[in-house]
This record gives C-alpha cells, structure tokens and sequence, in this order.
C-alpha cells in the first residue's frame, strides 16, 4: 500500500531518525561476541543499586497509572524552582518537540546553528515553518551574535544544544544572558542542556532560575546521560509556570512510566552514583584526548561525555576497522563533517582497548600507504 497518497504533504520529505549502531545489531550481523558501544553518549556503567530496588518496587505496582508528584518535588527542591514551572517527558527530544508544535506555525521560522543537535530540523518541517541557520562559533558550538543575526519578524523559536550533542562545546553563562537580553520577546530560546551535568554544576543550578528573569526561555535536560538512565526515557523542563501550563494542554496522559520515575527518583538521590559517572566520565575523557592526540589526531574535548576526532581521510577507514572488531562509534555525516568520529567516554578498560585498537588501525594505514609509495 502506498501511505505516501495519505500522510501530510509536510511529511513525505522527511526522514526517520537513525540512532547509532546497536551491540544487538552487530552481534547478529557479525557474529561477534565481543562487543563495546562508544556511539550515543551513553553512561560507562549501568544503574547502582539502589536505583535496581527503586525500578523493581515499581514494577509491583505496574497496574496503576504512574504518579510523577514525587520527582517533582524532588526536582522542585533541587532545582529551587516551583512545581508549577516544571515538566517531565519520555526524554528531553520529546518535551523539545512539543514545545515545536506548541509554539510554531507555517508562518514562523526557527533558528538553528549549522552543526546544532540533527534531530532537531525534521520537528520543524513537521510544522511547516522554516530553518533559518547560523553559522557555528569556535568548537562547531554556537555563538550568540551569529544566532542573533538570523532572528526577524517571523522567528518564533531559538533552539540551542549547549553542551552541543556533536562536540560538547558550551556557551558560557554569560554568553547566554547575553543571547537572552537581546532577543525579541516573542522569540522563545530553547536551551536543550543534555550534557549540563558534565559542564558546569553551578551553572546548572544558575541556569534553572533563568525563566524567572526572562520568561521567553526554556530549559530541557535529561536523566539519559549523566544519571545513566538513558534506556528508560526521563527528561524535564524548566519554564515560567503559564507556559507550562500550555504545553500540559497538548501532552499525552502520563508521558512517562512508572518505572522510569522510580529510577529517576532513585538517581537523583544517589549522589556517590552520580560522582562515580561524572568522575568516570571526566577521567575517560582526558585519557581519549591524550590517547588519540598521542597518535596524531585532532581532537575536540568539549563539556559531555564524548569527545570529536578528526581523523582526516583516514576515518572511513578507522570507523569500519573498529566496528570489525566490535568496537561502535559514531560517524559524523549527519552534520557534514565525513572525516570526524564521535567518541564516548567508556570505562578504563573499554577506552584502553579502543586506543589499541586505533593505533594499530593507523599503523596498519600507514604501512599500506609506504608500499604504495615503493
């Protein structure tokens, strides 16, 4: 059947999302058994404990619709902000989303810079609106006088990953109040802050208070990365209370499950958890930047839990070796960029043998290209 003669004429250029390589997928299409994922920002380790426990007492009470009044109250008190001024979602892309549909039409545009998250143009096309974009500062981050530039009449949303999902660079603080106080008021700025908890702590507390000076912005963050909970879909927004009021209106019904707020619940309470990850993270971190520049690549260490390597016209080359030997990573295409590889940050021993690998990878590389020359 042909679904093409029945869905929106908006939707039929669009195309799905393509998460990273699975270790499910691979393993059935290699046989490999071996296998260690460095593709979607994921946390080095699983769940502690103490949030197992709280995901497991959930599950005797799966019969019963889920009550998201206690990780409010928590976020509330963590965050010191009211109740009313928070959201929760099946992930921050979903509230993200909504707030797309909420706030834009097919007469507005929307700003992006060039290299910002690459899920986020197929929610406005889905609008009708159009894309207007900004070219990338330092780091293939963003950089405000390049957003402001692209903001008219018609702009109705600003939309900005800071921690960028490609490079992990961030706008300062006061880059973003500088960005705030210079946009129109009918322009709301999006400010998607998935990797906040690896930036800045005290930005993060900082930057949950900026609706109550500028009630055009709304900040999103999840419990996918530095809370290691990205396989249960958490994520909340921070907004002034009447526009939250709004987005309420156009939810589902209890957009998250029972089980993932006892895990969220769990994880925000479990501080020596969350050190453990953030620790973790920034150690691995510094270990994949020294390791690959020690072997001659660029590398871009940003604020996530990734890092950027340019590998030049060898990256082709680098991604499929190491996917041979079962380790995944993320090829850059999707933002233009074919000689760059994304890197998460894995445990100790996950990065050793990623950096082995490598350098055996490049060594065989250039031993090829010496015969070549011979």
């Amino acid at each position: 059947m042909d679904w093409s003669r029945y869905v929106l004429p908006q939707i039929t250029g669009l195309q799905p999302y393509k998460p990273g390589i699975t270790e499910e997928k691979l393993r059935r299409e290699t046989g490999l058994t071996d296998i260690w994922k460095f593709s979607s920002n994921e946390a080095p380790v699983g769940p502690s404990p103490r949030i197992v426990d709280a995901m497991q007492a959930a599950l005797g009470q799966a019969n019963r619709y889920p009550d998201i009044y206690a990780l409010l109250e928590a976020l509330s008190q963590r965050l010191d902000v009211p109740h009313s001024c928070l959201a929760l979602g099946n992930g921050s892309i979903d509230l993200i989303a909504a707030l797309v549909r909420l706030f834009v039409g097919a007469q507005h545009n929307v700003v992006l810079t060039s290299h910002g998250y690459c899920a986020y143009p197929a929610l406005i096309k889905e609008q009708q609106a159009a894309i207007r974009v900004a070219g990338h500062g330092e780091s293939f981050g963003h950089h405000v006088d390049k957003l402001l530039s692209q903001v008219d009449a018609d702009t109705r949303m600003v939309l900005i990953d800071s921690p960028t999902n490609l490079s992990g660079a961030a706008l300062t603080s006061d880059e973003i109040r500088r960005l705030l106080e210079a946009l129109p008021t009918h322009v709301i700025a999006v400010l998607d802050e998935a990797y906040i908890e690896y930036a800045d702590l005290a930005a993060m507390k900082a930057h949950s208070r900026l609706p109550f000076t500028y009630p055009n912005v709304v900040i999103t963050r999840t419990f996918s990365k530095a809370y290691g909970l990205a396989g249960l879909r958490v994520g909340y927004a921070v907004a002034d209370a009447g526009l939250i009021d709004w987005l309420a209106r156009i939810r589902p019904p209890f957009p998250v499950g029972s089980v993932a707020l006892a895990a969220a619940l769990a994880a925000l309470n479990d501080q020596p958890h969350i050190d453990q990850i953030l620790q973790l993270t920034v150690t691995g971190r510094r270990s994949l930047v020294d390791g690959l520049r020690m072997s001659g690549i660029d590398v871009i260490e940003g604020h996530g839990n990734f890092v950027l390597a340019d590998f030049g016209a060898r990256a082709t080359y680098v991604y499929e070796g190491l996917l041979s030997h079962g380790l995944i990573t993320r090829a850059a295409h999707a933002y233009g960029l074919p000689s760059h590889i994304r890197i998460s940050v894995g445990s100790p021993g996950e990065i050793a043998r990623l950096l082995e690998t490598v350098r055996a990878l490049l060594g065989t590389q250039v031993a090829r290209d010496l015969e070549k020359v011979v």
